[in-house]
C-alpha cells in the first residue's frame, strides 16, 4: 500500500472514518464493466539461480548452531534456489506470496513511492524448480495474490481509481480491471486492496487505509458485480477458515486505532471483534528508504485459532472461542518487523523483517509454543541483504520467502543425508 501522500496526488480521499457496521443494498452493485488489456508474457528464462545449500540455523537463545531443524524426524532445510524480481522500467520488490501444491506465484511491487507491479509464476519439480511465466510492467501495486483455474486473482492499488480487484488470464495474456472497490461505497474512495480470499464463485477483499473495510463480489457471466461491505478503518489483511464458514479481517491501522480481528461468516453476519493490542498496526510496502518497515497478516490455523502478524508488536495465537491471546516475545525482534507468517505441519515460520526467518513449533494443543521461537535463519548474512517481507508454505516440504528490494528464496526440507553443499 503506497502512502496517502502519493494517492492525493490523483484523487482526494475523503477523511470519513467509518464505525464497523453492514452495509447491503438490496439489488446490489451493477457489474463493473471490465477494462481489459492484453499484457505479453516475458521470457522466463534467467531468473532462477540454483543454491543447494543447507540452511544453517541458529537456536533463539544464540548460543550455537545447527543444520538439522528436526533431528527426530531426520529432515533438512535446504536452500534450493534464489529467484530474482522481474525485470522492469522500475525497480521491482516481492510483496506476497501465494504457494499451493507444486505452484508458487510471486506478486511485486515497484519500490518506494511509485506505482506498478509484476508477477512471476514457479513450478516446483522434483529434481529442480522452473519459472514458467513473468509477467511485468503492471500499472497497479500488487498488493495480495491467488492462482485459481488458470486465473490470476490480485488485490491492487490503482493510481487512478484506488483499491481494485484485477485478474490475468494465463492462457489468453488479458489483464483485466474486474471490480474498483469504491462502487460499494456512497461518494467514497477506498485507497488500497490488501489482501484477498476466494469462494467458489465470490472475491473478499479487505481494503482501506481512512475508509475501506470487508467487501465483497460476485463473478458472473459479465464480470464482477458487488455485493456488499462492512465499514472498518485500514483493514490489512484477510482469511477464510478451513471449514469455509468465517472470515476474520485484521484492521486497526491508523493512529490511535487498536488492532483488532473482527469475525464474519462468509455470509456477511457479524460475529465479534477481539481486541489485540491498545497500539495500531502499520500496514505498508518495503521502501528503499526503509527496508525493515513490512506488511502484516492473519490466517487461520485451525477452524477456531489463527495467528496475526502486528509489525513492531511482533505475532499473535488467537483462540477465537476464549478469546485468548498469546503473544511472542519483545526480544524476538531487534531491527526488523514482524511481517507476515506461514505454517506446516511442523513449525510456524514467521517473517521478521530485517531479523531473517524464526521458526517456533507447529503444536496446536499448546499454542505457547508457536509463539516462542526455536531456531532462527539469518538472511541478512546467509544470503544478499533483504528483510523478510512474505513467507508462504505448502503445508509440507515448500517454503517460499519474498525478500525486501528484490526476488524470493525457495526452501525445501529433504531427507538427511541429501548430498547438499554445507
Amino acid at each position: 500500500m503506497k502512502t496517502l501522500l502519493s494517492l492525493l496526488k490523483v484523487f482526494t480521499v475523503m477523511s470519513i472514518v467509518l464505525l464497523f457496521s453492514k452495509c447491503t443494498s438490496d439489488h446490489g452493485v451493477p457489474v463493473d464493466e471490465p477494462v481489459k488489456q492484453t499484457i505479453p508474457q516475458s521470457d522466463a528464462s534467467g531468473y532462477l539461480t540454483q543454491v543447494n545449500e543447507v540452511i544453517h540455523f541458529r537456536p533463539f537463545d544464540g548460543q550455537t548452531k545447527s543444520v538439522t531443524v528436526d533431528p527426530v524426524q531426520g529432515l533438512t532445510l535446504v536452500h534450493k534456489a534464489n529467484v530474482s524480481a522481474p525485470e522492469a522500467d522500475l525497480p521491482l520488490s516481492a510483496s506476497c506470496l501465494y504457494v499451493k501444491d507444486d505452484i508458487a506465484v510471486i506478486g511485486y511491487n515497484v519500490q518506494g513511492t511509485e506505482f506498478g507491479g509484476a508477477f512471476q509464476v514457479i513450478k516446483f519439480k522434483e529434481e529442480t524448480e522452473q519459472v514458467e511465466t513473468v509477467v511485468s510492467n503492471l500499472p497497479v501495486d500488487v498488493n495480495d495474490i491467488m492462482l485459481k483455474d488458470n486465473i490470476v486473482y490480485m488485490a491492487c492499488s490503482d493510481p487512478k481509481t484506488g483499491a481494485a480487484l484485477y485478474t490475468y488470464n494465463l492462457t489468453t495474456s488479458e489483464f483485466t480491471r474486474a471490480f474498483i472497490l469504491s462502487k460499494l461505497l456512497e461518494g467514497q474512495t477506498v485507497a488500497s486492496a490488501n489482501g484477498l480470499v476466494l469462494s467458489d464463485s465470490e472475491a473478499m477483499l479487505s481494503a482501506g487505509n481512512t475508509n475501506g473495510g470487508l467487501f465483497w463480489v460476485s463473478e458472473g457471466t459479465e464480470g464482477f458485480s458487488g455485493l456488499n461491505y462492512y465499514g472498518a478503518t485500514s483493514a490489512s489483511s484477510i482469511a477464510m477458515s478451513p471449514d469455509g464458514n468465517h472470515l476474520v479481517l485484521l484492521v486497526g491501522g491508523n493512529e490511535g486505532d487498536k488492532a483488532s480481528l473482527v469475525l464474519t461468516g462468509t455470509d456477511g453476519t457479524f460475529e465479534k471483534t477481539i481486541t489485540l493490542s491498545d497500539e495500531p498496526v502499520t500496514h505498508q510496502n518495503v521502501a528503499t528508504e526503509n527496508m525493515y518497515s513490512g506488511k502484516t497478516k492473519v490466517r487461520f490455523i485451525t477452524d477456531n485459532m489463527v495467528i496475526a502478524t502486528l509489525g513492531s508488536q511482533g505475532a499473535v495465537v488467537v483462540n477465537l472461542t476464549t478469546d485468548e491471546v498469546q503473544s511472542t516475545p519483545p526480544s524476538m525482534l531487534h531491527a526488523g518487523n514482524t511481517n507476515s507468517f506461514a505454517f506446516d505441519d511442523k513449525f510456524v515460520y514467521y517473517g521478521n523483517g530485517a531479523d531473517g526467518l524464526y521458526l517456533a513449533r507447529y503444536d496446536t494443543e499448546n499454542p505457547s509454543l508457536m509463539v516462542y521461537p526455536v531456531w532462527v535463519w539469518d538472511t541478512q548474512s546467509s544470503a544478499p541483504p533483504g528483510s523478510v517481507n512474505d513467507v508462504a508454505s505448502d503445508g509440507s516440504k515448500w517454503i517460499v520467502v519474498a525478500k525486501g528490494l528484490d526476488g524470493v528464496h525457495i526452501l525445501k526440507f529433504v531427507d538427511d543425508g541429501c548430498g547438499c553443499s554445507f
